[in-house]
């Protein structure tokens, strides 16, 4: 059971570290319609928010949220050239201020040898500080060290942590919520609150949920059952270039459930899973059955289908 424990938690950590975008984070939307700097920012003039940023520090020598963006700017390379260290010493400023982005920002930073400050310590001390003032982002990575240590009562901390963080539009969270509520752990075993959670995930993109959540339509596991609904979300993620959603819908296209039968469809998302690491011997036998010029379809298919995540993808 504890090796299970663990074997989830791995799952949900190689989510990485999550830092979001502070400008959206910083300011109501209101206040940010009248600021310069985080309005230049969310337009993308970044050398012009750094400008102005700086205006406002100098102004004013205790503008937190200023300094904050300054250091997200610097972290992310966004008008300058990226430089943690700059990036940290920002957000230690800010921090010191109260800015509480800052402080869940230098918790991430304390963590990355990049800034030259790595502390591990002092790292988990800010990013509980920030969590228990509500920031989102610092409430989901809270939830995933938690998780990490394989003890039930920290499950339960854990799951109040994501749902703090699923209420801040984290689908991440809502995603390891609904995996949680699967297995039963930290919170009563429930397919349909497992269903719910990934529904709410799906909304925000997220991937992994697409492909747990369309499997869920597909079996009517805590969810009517719908092969319509879970063939348009496999397509989607498979679009994404998710290989266990190509897998999935090469195997609808093949046995047309859900989705009208068809074969080079199949194969093309055959080979396009198969690139990707995931072999299937019965679509294998599918593709040697077609003619060689259906199988140069289904191969440029395929091929463009790569191309074009690899270029949407983030």
């Amino acid at each position: 059971m504890r090796r299970a424990r663990r074997g989830l938690a791995r799952r949900l950590l190689s989510v990485g570290l999550l830092l979001l975008p502070l400008a959206s984070l910083a300011l109501p939307a209101a206040a940010v319609e009248r600021d310069l700097a985080y309005a230049a920012y969310q337009t993308g003039h970044y050398r012009r928010a750094l400008t102005e940023a700086l205006k406002r520090i100098e102004a004013d020598s205790s503008d937190a949220a200023a300094m904050t963006l300054v250091g997200e700017l610097y972290r992310q390379g966004l008008g300058v050239p990226p430089n943690q260290k700059i990036a940290t010493e920002w957000y230690e400023r800010a921090a010191a201020r109260g800015d509480i982005n800052a402080t869940y920002a230098l918790a991430i930073a304390l963590l990355d040898d990049a800034g030259g400050r790595r502390d591990t310590a002092r790292a988990g001390t800010l990013l509980r500080q920030a969590a228990a003032a509500g920031n989102a982002a610092a409430n989901y990575n809270l939830a995933l060290a938690l998780l990490a240590t394989g003890q039930p009562e920290d499950d339960a901390r854990a799951v109040a942590s994501l749902e703090i963080a699923a209420k801040g539009g984290i689908g991440d969270a809502m995603y390891a919520l609904g995996t949680l509520a699967k297995q039963g752990r930290g919170l009563p075993r429930s397919d349909v609150v497992a269903a719910e959670w990934m529904a709410k995930a799906v909304q925000t993109g997220n991937i992994p949920a697409e492909v747990e959540y369309a499997i869920m339509l597909f079996n009517g596991a805590g969810v009517a059952r719908d092969e319509t609904a879970a063939a348009k979300l496999f397509l989607r993620a498979a679009g994404k270039g998710n290989p266990i959603a190509q897998n999935r819908i090469a195997r609808l296209y093949q046995i047309g459930r859900g989705i009208p039968p068809d074969s080079i469809e199949a194969a093309a998302w055959h080979l396009a899973a198969r690139a990707r690491g995931l072999d299937d011997p019965a679509l294998d036998q599918l593709f040697d059955r077609l003619t060689p010029e259906q199988q140069g379809r289904a191969a440029r298919l395929a091929a463009s289908r790569i191309e074009g995540a690899a270029l949407t993808s983030p």
